[in-house]
């Protein structure tokens, strides 16, 4: 298998790729800048919007980790993974990195989380919203095999994590006690069980980390 990281030196993007080259997946890194690079596979240092499907050749998968993930650096109308949705092919796969926002609080699939006053910080409400559009818009795109990996409402970039992780589909992960919370190594982990596990065609998967 081969892949390629979309912000490949990003926080998350560097835990993604060493993860997979562990696993013996290629890793082509696209990237904006030459900071902070990891892993031992070839570069595309291009700004995201001048991506071309030749970048992109003898990749099974494309991961993006950027346009969700750090959507409050770009204009709705600026997301990487537009670009993407016009450069992959119909044979290739496409993972973002999504968020928690635009998950369903139950089973009865009613209300998604950010409509449900169950967020922690009221700061972070546009930031989310702005993610809840840029799926509304990504759910409309038939053409290409996209799925998103959706993290539940922490994400910790500090700790190590538990190195257990728990998938379940469009519906917000929580535990019995409350726990909803993912370290950002859990999360690259996810990302790489998940490729290596089957992505579901057009779907949500939402993900956890499990107490030790």
């Amino acid at each position: 298998m081969k892949i390629a990281v979309i912000g490949a030196n990003s926080t998350l993007g560097r835990k993604v790729v060493l993860k997979a080259e562990e696993k013996g997946i290629g890793v082509i890194g696209m990237v904006r800048s030459a900071e902070n690079l990891v892993g031992n596979g070839p570069l595309v240092l291009k700004d995201y919007h001048l991506l071309q499907s030749d970048d992109l050749e003898g990749c099974h998968c494309i991961v993006d980790t950027v346009s969700f993930v750090h959507i409050e650096r770009y204009s709705t109308e600026m997301l990487p993974l537009w670009r993407l949705l016009e450069i992959v092919s119909p044979e290739q796969q496409l993972l973002c990195v999504g968020s928690c926002a635009f998950l369903y609080t139950d089973e009865s699939r009613r209300q998604i989380l950010l409509e449900s006053g169950m967020l922690c910080n009221e700061n972070d409400k546009g930031q989310l919203r702005q993610c809840v559009n840029a799926y509304e818009r990504l759910r409309m795109n038939e053409s290409v095999r996209w799925s998103v990996l959706c993290p539940p409402l922490i994400l910790d970039r500090r700790g190590y994590g538990t190195g257990r992780i728990e998938f379940a589909g469009d519906v917000f992960p929580l535990g019995l006690d409350g726990h909803s919370q993912i370290s950002v190594v859990d999360l690259a982990s996810a990302v790489i069980e998940l490729l290596l596990r089957g992505l579901p065609e057009h779907g949500l998967v939402s993900v956890r980390s499990l107490p030790r």
